[in-house]
């Protein structure tokens, strides 16, 4: 464990810029921290109220819960490697962060897939066997969906844990690895590791993203032929489950894209945790599932009403 024989000083440079990148990351952080437990908070008492929550609810909860998390593991890994950097820099503490970060992300990015799939299933309408057997059986599957999801991730991340990550005090030069120092002390990754868990799981995920979408587009583009073909001017309530489920589905591709590119950035350690490069790509794996969310809580027409009379409540009381 080299890192624990490295003489780390508690004090180092953060220049202006980290600083106020920092400060933002933090208000970020604990305002993402704040929608999800929103959501989480109100389908809880809706579970409580009427003994039963519907089957969306449940994975956006699932998936609510995950994020909040992951804003509290980014919170503890900021406040750790700014303040106790000779506790963070060994090498336990260190992977144990990164496999976090890791495992937190690619559950986060399952139980989103797992919800698009259910829209996908509830709202289009296809005749073929197989989809019709899903649609009634989707409701058995998603739980166990969301288990095989939690393993995959699991068992993704172990080689974080290990393989990925050494702390050496050393200077040490390789074109093979990815390198940076602080202090006296080196961080070594290897980057093709990071590459190939982070791109097989972000690769079958996004394809199951695009799968929904482009079938919720061939259904409301049959179905869109059918109202025509009928003389039927007004959008039914057909129409606007799926114009909502697309909305859903694609602004996360969208938002996992960007999430994606700046989860590999800080993985492969191309910046050093407290600069104002590795604070700016935290802070972007934050917004990302804080927006997502913010969008599922405008789509949803019961958290949007309650989320209304709250803000109400409180700018009342202020």
């Amino acid at each position: 464990m080299g890192g624990r024989d490295c003489n780390i000083g508690k004090e180092y440079d953060i220049t202006v810029a980290s600083t106020i990148v920092l400060l933002i990351l933090v208000a970020e952080t604990f305002g993402g921290m704040w929608i999800q437990s929103f959501i989480v908070a109100v389908n809880c008492l809706e579970r409580v109220k009427h003994r039963s929550l519907s089957l969306s609810d449940n994975i956006l909860t699932v998936v609510a819960f995950s994020r909040f998390c992951f804003l509290l593991k980014t919170t503890s890994q900021t406040f750790c490697s700014a303040f106790y950097p000779e506790i963070y820099y060994s090498d336990s503490v260190f992977q144990a962060f990164k496999a976090l970060t890791w495992f937190l992300n690619s559950s986060n990015q399952w139980f989103a897939a797992c919800l698009c799939v259910f829209y996908c299933v509830k709202v289009a309408n296809y005749s073929h066997p197989l989809f019709i057997c899903l649609k009634f059986k989707i409701s058995r599957l998603v739980p166990w969906l969301l288990l095989a999801s939690v393993l995959l991730s699991f068992f993704s991340s172990i080689p974080f844990l290990s393989t990925i990550y050494k702390i050496h005090c050393p200077d040490l030069n390789s074109s093979l690895i990815q390198t940076y120092k602080l202090n006296n002390v080196t961080v070594e990754t290897s980057v093709s590791y990071v590459l190939f868990i982070c791109g097989i799981g972000f690769s079958m995920a996004f394809t199951i993203f695009i799968t929904s979408a482009f079938l919720l587009l061939f259904s409301l583009g049959r179905h869109t032929q059918q109202m025509q073909s009928n003389s039927s001017h007004f959008r039914s309530p057909s129409v606007e489950a799926h114009i909502q489920a697309m909305k859903a589905i694609m602004s996360f591709c969208l938002i996992n894209i960007v999430n994606f590119i700046a989860l590999l950035i800080l993985l492969t350690n191309t910046f050093e945790e407290m600069s104002a490069g590795g604070l700016a790509f935290t802070l972007i794996t934050d917004i990302c599932p804080t927006t997502h969310s913010i969008i599922l809580v405008l789509s949803n027409p019961k958290l949007k009403k309650t989320l209304i009379n709250v803000l109400h409540n409180a700018k009342c009381k202020g």
